[in-house]
């Protein structure tokens, strides 16, 4: 009891005259972002003269009478500065971190980072909690100085107890410098993540390697740099190993024939091939990958129509998954999958149809046969394409094809509909959730196969909502089977 009045005593005594706390040299431990890889970009990070010269730590009070402890002067703004150039240099190829361009750098963006302050709080219960708060803003500029992007008043908060230790000048030195360059570095990443969930970034690498190798110039494997989203990390749990399942995943960003770029579309091959292979199951040389350019119509022929009539055996399965353009014929509203070499003009010489595709599926002795299609077929815009001079059709999925007992599709929007892509995820839209849906919604039976119909229970509501919410529009995935004999 008597240590309890002493120890009250004290609280009053420090929260009443406050006591001078000098900080403490540390070292800044810069996170990894655990990024796929980095923009190819050249930053320069501005930081003004303001942002460096903070060096005290603004006083909020506290809850105790009188005030909190007062923090000698500390080269806050050098902090951050080396904070944000080291996280920023994990995200960009080249960083140039001061006041002012340098006259023979051709920098493609500017980066102005304006730090603002540290300020502290106190609340003087049992334990003593301190907070501090590092507050800034940050702003994305084109080489013309045009505002790209722009955060809102960011702030980096750290908190820590002194508990007993309140009486420990040393102890506080040290947890306060650690706590006060943490809610630094808490305040820049938390740029970076708003970063990572904007499209403008994309934009600006597919606009410059545009303009460096022309439309047309990605090959196989290559892609536009995406930023990682939560379903490229792959759950922990992993089916055992399918001898008997076999795979094609098509991918096509970027068409010889200069049509718009089908964006993310190599990010979703490549994502939903290390699905089967890390979570369902599949081993790795059954998983057919094709890229951009190594998806000509000849491979569609090869692959659909000779490698897995060859592979596949009775009571396999097959899974097919296609991101990329479709388009429809005009003249007798077939749908069309674009092969890289396809030309809308001509679909029906350089498309590779949906009905010869699900022929060639349907002659296959496999247990099951999935098809997922992140594309669609109205010509309206999205990922889909028509003739010059031609008009958007409306395609009637649901009774256009005679499917094998065996077959069920999932199409990522109806007949008359777009198929958008999600920048903010950097994925197509349908895609997206196809792949949140088996990393969380439970849908992974114990052999690996899935269970489509609670799959697609999870998929649609969520494309239809994003789909409006987002961007004004209807978009209502498909699920068809084969109809009942």
């Amino acid at each position: 009891m008597k240590r309890l009045f002493q120890y009250c005593i004290a609280i009053g005594v420090i929260a009443l005259f406050g006591c001078a706390i000098k900080l403490v040299d540390v070292k800044q431990d810069i996170p990894d972002m655990q990024m796929k890889g980095k923009f190819p970009l050249k930053v320069a990070l501005l930081i003004s003269q303001e942002s460096l010269d903070v060096d005290t730590v603004t006083n909020l009070g506290s809850e105790c009478i009188g005030k909190s402890n007062n923090f000698s002067k500390y080269p806050f703004g050098n902090i951050f500065k080396d904070v944000a150039q080291g996280v920023f240099s994990q995200m960009f190829y080249e960083v140039d971190a001061g006041q002012k361009l340098s006259p023979v750098k051709n920098y493609d963006i500017i980066i102005e980072a304006h730090f603002d302050r540290v300020s502290n709080k106190t609340d003087c219960g049992f334990a003593q909690k301190r907070f501090f708060q590092a507050e800034g803003s940050l702003r994305i500029l084109d080489k013309e100085f045009q505002v790209l992007w722009q955060s809102e008043q960011n702030i980096g908060e750290q908190t820590y107890e002194t508990g007993l230790k309140m009486f420990d000048p040393d102890y506080i030195s040290r947890v306060a410098s650690v706590s006060i360059s943490q809610s630094i570095t808490s305040l820049v990443r938390g740029w970076t993540n708003e970063l990572q969930k904007t499209y403008v970034l994309h934009k600006l690498v597919k606009s410059l390697q545009a303009a460096q190798h022309g439309t047309a110039g990605l090959s196989q494997g290559q892609s536009f740099p995406v930023m990682r989203s939560d379903v490229d990390d792959f759950p922990s749990a992993k089916a055992q190993g399918r001898k008997n399942a076999y795979a094609i995943i098509i991918g096509i960003e970027q068409y010889r024939q200069q049509l718009p770029a089908a964006e993310f579309a190599v990010h979703d091959a490549q994502t939903m091939a290390d699905y089967l292979i890390k979570v369902l199951g599949y081993s790795e040389e059954n998983v057919v990958t094709l890229l951009n350019d190594h998806a000509a119509k000849s491979d569609f022929e090869k692959y659909f129509e000779k490698w897995l009539p060859n592979h596949v055996e009775k009571n396999g399965t097959v899974f097919i998954y296609y991101s990329g353009h479709g388009a429809p014929n005009p003249k007798n509203k077939d749908a069309y999958l674009v092969p890289y070499d396809g030309d809308p003009s001509f679909i029906d010489q350089t498309g590779y149809s949906l009905k010869r595709m699900y022929d060639a599926l349907g002659k296959l002795p496999a247990k099951e046969v999935i098809v997922a299609l992140d594309s669609c077929f109205s010509g309206a815009g999205g990922r889909s394409v028509l003739a010059k001079g031609a008009r958007p059709l409306v395609m009637n999925l649901q009774n256009a094809f005679s499917l094998s007992q065996n077959m069920i599709i999932l199409s990522a929007a109806s007949g008359d509909q777009i198929s958008a892509t999600y920048g903010e995820k950097g994925h197509g839209l349908f895609t997206y959730f196809l792949l949140k849906g088996i990393k969380n919604e439970d849908v992974v039976k114990a052999d690996g196969t899935l269970e489509m119909k609670d799959l697609f229970s999870y998929i649609k509501p969520q494309v239809e909502r994003i789909a409006r919410k987002q961007y004004n529009n209807e978009q209502t995935p498909q699920l068809i089977e084969p109809k009942k004999r």
